[in-house]
């Protein structure tokens, strides 16, 4: 009794930072907690900070909402700048992340990005050091295999793996921020471009930069493009466009 009385009262203490705590939340070591923002967690929630210590942060104006019987393995790091939920009964594994802001913009200074809401529905089960970036949404009963990387929306029962994780069976389909990312990313810009930008818009797309773009793309996706379909290419949408196409003829 009084080893229970003790170990409730510990729970309490080292999660007082939470505005909200369920009843019976069950902690494995002691997790690291900084919270300007607003932390719920559930009833019958379990975390685990051994052998490596779990983090639960917000941002000042962000939301973490832990749901009834989720459990989080060791090592896992949740960021809420803006809206982070983990739906009922979601189990994330050892060295999961889950991160709703990039923190700071590529070459942009140390201006803190935009934050996007990740969702994740209930009985989700998360594998080991799988990466939930900014916009997430992960449906109810989904899968996520280990060493994923989720950026954009897995539907409620799927089996999805990879970088970026996309589901099994479903090849050919691509995250509407897939390619967009792709482009940033090669072309060093600061901000994810419109699907309307192009050439006309984004000084970084010369003919090096399409150069890029291309070997990039076929990385990316284990597609093969021709260069000239490359320069023929108007706008972010038109690469959209010619991904999907070549991952089709490829599926």
């Amino acid at each position: 009794m009084w080893r229970t009385f003790f170990d409730e009262h510990r729970t309490r203490w080292w999660l007082r930072d939470c505005d909200h705590v369920g009843q019976r939340v069950t902690l494995r070591g002691q997790p690291h907690i900084r919270n300007p923002g607003r932390i719920e967690l559930g009833s019958d929630v379990s975390i685990d900070s051994l052998p490596v210590i779990s983090h639960l942060v917000t941002g000042p104006r962000g939301l973490l909402q832990i749901h009834d019987g989720v459990s989080i393995a060791h090592g896992a790091a949740i960021a809420a700048h803006c809206h982070v939920l983990l739906g009922e009964g979601a189990q994330l594994g050892p060295f999961a992340m889950i991160l709703d802001t990039d923190f700071h913009r590529t070459g942009g200074g140390n201006e803190p990005v935009e934050a996007r809401p990740i969702h994740v529905g209930r009985g989700v089960k998360l594998g080991s050091r799988v990466t939930l970036l900014r916009g997430a949404r992960i449906g109810d009963d989904a899968i996520i295999a280990p060493g994923s990387v989720v950026s954009g929306e897995i539907p409620a029962g799927a089996k999805a793996s990879g970088v970026p994780a996309r589901v099994e069976g479903d090849d050919a389909a691509l995250d509407s921020r897939e390619v967009p990312e792709l482009v940033r990313r090669a072309l060093g810009l600061a901000e994810l471009p419109l699907l309307t930008d192009g050439p006309h818009s984004l000084e970084a797309w010369t003919s090096l930069g399409s150069l890029n773009l291309l070997l990039s793309l076929e990385a990316a996706f284990g597609v093969a493009l021709r260069p000239d379909e490359i320069l023929g290419v108007r706008c972010v949408g038109d690469l959209v466009e010619l991904v999907a196409r070549a991952r089709t003829r490829v599926a």
